[in-house]
Parts: structure tokens; sequence; C-alpha cells
């Protein structure tokens, strides 16, 4: 005789659901075949598990599952709805329907889904604008990852995440390394509208990082001639052990142009680099300030 199937089977069945469904919507088949399965418990108390083919259609966009995954969002169990954000992340830009409910997710208990929801938004990237708010929270959160998958979605989102600008500053002192470079990659990503992150930048060329230096120098060259405050930082740069450092901080200080005229000679001492891509940027920018 066949019993009713017990909430530790039903956990399972919808994991072993979603975890196919992430299979299909990896692939590239419009038409796909889900092998659905049913966990019925046996006399004995175990798990007999029975299944059965059945064909799906699913569009290129992936927009038939959307509503689904939104659904299986909000389920009992903490991997489905971990693999439901993940899911989200996987169909873009149609996944835009998603976005508040990845937003709410963002305040799940388990921390796992939370990260995955940080990271789906940050795959939606410029359709998720609406996130911004939320995502400015989860640079807060307890969990390094959670913080740095929030920062990663902001930059992301580009200019449209420059309210997260202050935030993304303070981010830059993370205790954690890889939320202050994913912060830093962030505030390139924002461009011009980082402006006010200049001095904070300009700090984090001397972090213990070189992830983080890398990432600094590079949002400062994005900024162009804003960035003239962090020549004297740039120009220490130029001498950094790390060959990216020193390469970004030339070009850095290249598209400052005239507002970087004291650079020339640290300019020209790199014109001897080891390095000869930091050697052409040094040209490069010599011609710029020149």
């Amino acid at each position: 005789m066949v019993k009713q199937a017990s909430p530790k089977s039903c956990r399972m069945l919808s994991t072993a659901l979603l975890g196919l469904l992430l299979t299909l919507l990896w692939g590239n088949s419009t038409r796909a075949h889900l092998r659905l399965v049913s966990a019925l418990e046996d006399e004995q108390g175990g798990a007999n598990w029975h299944t059965a083919e059945s064909s799906s259609m699913v569009d290129s966009g992936g927009n038939a599952t959307i509503p689904a995954l939104i659904e299986a969002l909000k389920d009992k169990n903490w991997e489905v709805r971990g693999q439901a954000a993940t899911a989200l992340g996987k169909i873009v830009p149609e996944a835009k329907a998603a976005v508040p409910a990845l937003i709410e997710a963002l305040k799940d208990e388990d921390r796992q889904v939370r990260w995955r929801a940080a990271e789906a938004l940050g795959t939606i990237g410029l359709n998720a604008k609406e996130a911004v708010p939320a995502l400015i929270g989860a640079l807060h959160d307890e969990n390094w990852v959670i913080r740095q998958n929030a920062a990663k979605a902001l930059g992301s989102i580009g200019s449209d995440a420059s309210k997260a600008v202050p935030a993304l500053i303070e981010a830059l002192k993370d205790e954690d390394r890889q939320v202050r470079w994913r912060s830093a990659e962030a505030l390139k990503n924002i461009g011009k509208d980082a402006s006010m992150a200049v001095l904070a930048l300009a700090e984090a060329l001397k972090n213990e990082d070189r992830y983080v230096r890398q990432h600094a120098a590079s949002a400062l060259a994005n900024l162009g001639t804003d960035a003239k405050e962090a020549v004297p930082a740039l120009i220490g740069a130029l001498t950094d052990e790390d060959r990216y450092v020193r390469l970004n901080a030339a070009s850095a200080l290249g598209n400052i142009g005239l507002g970087a005229q004291a650079s020339i000679p640290a300019l020209i001492e790199a014109l001897q680099d080891k390095d000869k891509d930091v050697r052409a940027a040094a040209a490069e920018a010599l011609g710029n300030i020149w």
C-alpha cells in the first residue's frame, strides 16, 4: 500500500525538480525532456523513487519558467529557494520580472539564499536597477559573500547605481579583501557619477591587497580628469610591486591629462619599467600630459 509522501520526501522532490530545471536552463535546446521524480514512502517508511519522462516546451528566453521560479523563491526548503534564485540569474533579460522577488530574497533567513539572490541580481544587471536600495543594505550583511555579491551586482547595474557610491566608499574599508576590491570595481563601473570616491580610491592604492590596489587604480583611470586629487597617490603607485597597479596608475595619470603634470618625472622614470606594458602606458600618459 502506498502512503502519502512525507514532508521530507516532498522537500527532496522539490529540490530534485529545481536541480533538473537548472540543467534545462543551462542547455541551449528549446525543447527538453524533464525527468519528473515522485517520492513515495514504501511500507517500511523508506523513499521509493519512480521516474517518468515528460516533454516540456520552454521558449529560448525561459519565459515559461519565470513564474514557477518566482514561486519557488517562497518554498519552505532553503535549497529550493537558493536554486530558484540561481536559475533566475540564468534567464536574462527576461528575469527582470523576478527582480522584486529577488529583492525580497535578499532578506531571506538563509545566507545561501541571500547570496544567490544578490548574485542573480548582478547577472540581471542593468535591468535590476530597482534593487539598488536593497543591494546597498546587503553591503552590510554579516556574511562576506553576500556583501561581495552585492558590490558586484551594483557594479553590474552601472551608472544607475550611483546612489550606492557612499556605501561603496565605506565598503572599501571592509574587513574582507574581496568585498573591498569588488567595491572598487563597482565604483569603476558606475563611472563619472562616482567622482566623490576619488580620495577614498586614492587611499585604497595603499591597501595591503594587490587586487584592491589594482581595481582602485583602474577606477581612478575611468574617472579621467575628475581624479586630479589622486595624482600624488597615483605617482606613488607607479612604483608598486604589482605590474597591474603600475599599469593602471600610469593610465589614470594619462587620463587626467594636464592636471597630472606633477607626475611627469615619475612617468619618465616609468619608461624604464621592467614591464613593457607599463613602459607603453607611461609613454602614452606623457603624450597626453605634455
